[in-house]
């Protein structure tokens, strides 16, 4: 590999990096910023504004980048990140930190699509799986470092979770440009791409708030408020995936289904463990952290298996086995919540296994669709996986909070921890169904291996 293009791994390594300490490591700052602005009603929206930007972001950049290749997108979300951390940094008020999250989603969805159309564009199908194994690490070092580094800043001032990541990314900015710049060089346009679907665009937006909103005390409003989310994802979504990427059918379809599924059910697990760990089980904040921490070993192990020659499976093994341990991983955890007389090692290995099954699908279900896609197509498909998987995301951890929440004072108490991983369990399982699907993708590394 030449020396741009380990300079180009690096530059995108550092800014998945300062992306995923935004979005993980700055929930720990964020109770103490919101007393600070006097304004912990509004909690969960600085949450859901970072969201809301993201789906814009990734919904227009994938169409943009499929024309007119990633130099403007990426431009534009490291201009957009970095003035989102500035905002934040000097915010003097609630609005104007939620404004600067907003700001920093479009950042972050416009990096994280383009960055994959890079890999995609710049290295050949055998190095992509190596590629994504570390940008999967980066998205999981902060799991490590971020929680406790800004917890440490936050002594001196929350201010600082946001301002030190500026010169990171500055530094990332510099690192990437010379290899975008060969990329962008050899990138040839598709002229047939349809435009952004607007209205569209803005009902997926939007839905996120909509279901946050059903989460408050509005009375009947809150039962409105659900079913206009519900209404606009399912009006919103089928417009904004690409015609190649919708349904459950063999390929491109069931790879992405499968992932919101997974991606889902792991993400909305992780908000019912912290809770059964703290308020079921008694543990402390710190001890709910290292157990996060140790459960993200699974991840960094499954990354690294996928990307590794001596492994004799397919892509599409590879999506299928991730789900499976996912779901026995989830399974684990709703008897942990269910049977008080498992020990604590035991709802770890059920994380552990569970963070495996992601570890061994994400990179490989993004390398899938990058081999089962034109060069005209990485954009538009890259955007379908990650709008799938972002409103996966929002709504199964939604779907799971509500039954939490109804059965929060229903007897047994662990009634409501139990049947909300239950329920999170059957989406896990179902994405197994969908995943066997998707039909035989050969293994990259094997060709490169049969080829020398």
């Amino acid at each position: 590999m030449t020396h741009g293009r380990r300079a180009l791994i690096v530059g995108i390594m550092l800014s998945v990096f300062a992306v995923a300490f935004q979005a993980i490591g700055i929930a720990t700052a964020l109770p103490t910023v919101m007393r600070d602005l006097d304004a912990v009603a509004l909690y969960p929206w600085a949450f859901t504004t970072f969201v809301s930007g993201m789906l814009l972001a990734v919904i227009v950049a994938g169409r943009v980048t499929d024309v007119r290749g990633p130099s403007l997108p990426i431009h534009v979300g490291f201009a957009l990140f970095g003035l989102g951390l500035v905002m934040g940094w000097l915010a003097p008020s609630v609005w104007v930190l939620l404004v600067a999250r907003v700001v920093q989603g479009l950042g972050a969805g416009a990096l994280n699509l383009t960055l994959m159309v890079i890999v995609a564009h710049g290295f050949r199908a055998e190095e992509r799986p190596r590629v994504m194994a570390l940008v999967s690490f980066c998205w999981l070092l902060p799991a490590f470092v971020g929680p406790p580094v800004a917890a440490w800043l936050t002594l001196s001032s929350w201010r600082l979770v946001f301002a030190v990541m500026v010169p990171l990314m500055v530094l990332a900015f510099a690192m990437t440009l010379p290899g975008l710049r060969r990329v962008q060089a050899g990138f040839q346009g598709d002229g047939d791409v349809p435009p952004v679907p607007v209205a569209a665009t803005l009902a997926v937006t939007l839905a996120p708030s909509f279901i946050l909103l059903a989460g408050q005390p509005l009375g009947p409003w809150r039962w409105v408020s659900a079913a206009a989310g519900a209404a606009a994802l399912a009006w919103g979504l089928r417009r904004i995936i690409a015609p190649r990427a919708r349904g459950i059918g063999p390929g491109i379809p069931s790879i992405v289904a499968s992932r919101a599924l997974q991606a889902g059910a792991f993400f909305a697990a992780e908000t019912i463990v912290l809770v059964t760990l703290q308020d079921l089980r008694g543990y402390t904040p710190f001890q709910v952290g290292l157990a996060l921490t140790v459960g993200s070993l699974g991840w960094t192990t499954g990354s690294w298996v996928q990307a590794q020659r001596w492994m004799p499976l397919g892509r599409d093994a590879f999506i299928t086995l991730g789900a499976v341990l996912s779901s026995v991983g989830i399974a684990t955890l709703a008897a942990f919540a269910w049977f008080p007389q498992l020990p604590l090692v035991a709802g770890l290995a059920g994380w552990v296994v569970a963070g495996l099954g992601m570890g061994l699908t994400m990179p490989s279900s993004s390398v899938a669709v990058m081999g089962l896609s034109s060069q005209f197509e990485q954009g538009r498909h890259q955007s379908s996986l990650q709008v799938a998987e972002s409103v996966g995301n929002s709504v199964v951890t939604a779907l799971a909070g509500g039954i939490y929440t109804a059965l929060l004072f229903v007897e047994p108490q662990k009634l409501s921890y139990a049947m909300s991983l239950a329920a999170v369990l059957l989406l896990a399982v179902l994405a197994v169904g969908v995943s066997r699907r998707i039909g035989h993708l050969p293994n990259e590394l094997h060709a490169q291996r049969v080829s020398t």
